[in-house]
């Protein structure tokens, strides 16, 4: 098992192996260019300090910041990414790490945040959000709706290449990207569609389990007479509780029997499958 390094976060201490963030957008077959349709994230720390890779990189650890929307400062778009025109019933995907070097020039990636993959283990889920106005000014305060939950292996699964078979058991588990449908009764309109992956860890792990959330602007088209009412609806933050015991639980080192039949998926449950 890969070691775990410890790194001062302003006065805390932190225990990662690897952290990533969804920069690419899959749409009608093709990938974006990085942050063409998401929302760009900026570094965490004052804006006149030196930054490393890592300040954009690093999690998320409050469930109650608004950093869990859809990342580090980005629950208004002042990167002003363009809008992807996609139908319901179209299938989408995010792309994990894609970007070839990150905003600040000579800065080094750490050794293991090149691997463009899901290296931890734990649940994915889609979001949708629509907007009242534009999207540009849209905070994501509005409801959210739960469009796909990840927790077992599927067709679309990598085959893990290290020897812990409980981490085997997660679908998204090393997954490079992760493609799903938008439901076909979704009303049109302007979104943000949120990609979220949650590494799930006690709470006295430091700060508990590490949140990676990105946002994309999607406007869906649907002409069909099949509209429907999206529900349960949720805010975001709002939809966890720090200790919530269905995503703060022993995930990683010392529990490499855990059985992913144990896992109950924490609310909303998921709607238009």
């Amino acid at each position: 098992m890969k070691p775990t390094y410890l790194f001062a976060v302003g006065s805390t201490l932190m225990g990662v192996n690897a952290h990533y963030f969804f920069d690419r957008l899959m749409v009608n077959g093709t990938w974006s260019e990085p942050w063409e349709y998401i929302r760009k994230i900026s570094p965490q720390g004052p804006p006149d300090t030196q930054k490393t890779d890592y300040d954009y990189i690093i999690p998320v650890v409050d469930p109650a910041s608004l950093d869990l929307r859809c990342g580090r400062n980005a629950s208004t778009a002042w990167s002003k990414p363009k809008i992807a025109v996609i139908h319901a019933g179209d299938r989408v995907g995010f792309a994990v790490n894609t970007t070839v070097g990150l905003p600040i020039e000579g800065a080094a990636i750490m050794p293991w945040d090149r691997w463009p993959n899901l290296y931890h283990p734990g649940p994915a889920t889609a979001w949708l959000s629509k907007a009242p106005g534009a999207l540009d000014t849209y905070t994501g305060n509005g409801d959210w709706v739960k469009i796909l939950s990840v927790v077992g292996r599927t067709d679309e699964s990598e085959p893990p290449n290290d020897d812990y078979y409980w981490k085997h058991q997660w679908g998204t588990y090393q997954a490079k990207s992760w493609n799903f449908t938008i439901p076909a009764s979704t009303p049109p309109g302007d979104y943000l569609l949120r990609f979220e992956h949650i590494y799930p860890l006690p709470v006295n792990s430091l700060q508990g389990s590490q949140f990676y959330a990105n946002c994309a602007h999607v406007r869906i088209i649907n002409s069909s007479n099949k509209i429907g009412t999206p529900a349960p609806t949720v805010k975001i933050p709002g939809v966890y509780t720090f200790g919530q015991k269905e995503i703060y639980f022993f995930a990683d080192v010392g529990n490499e029997t855990y059985d992913i039949r144990d896992f109950v998926e924490p609310k909303p449950v998921v709607w238009g499958q």
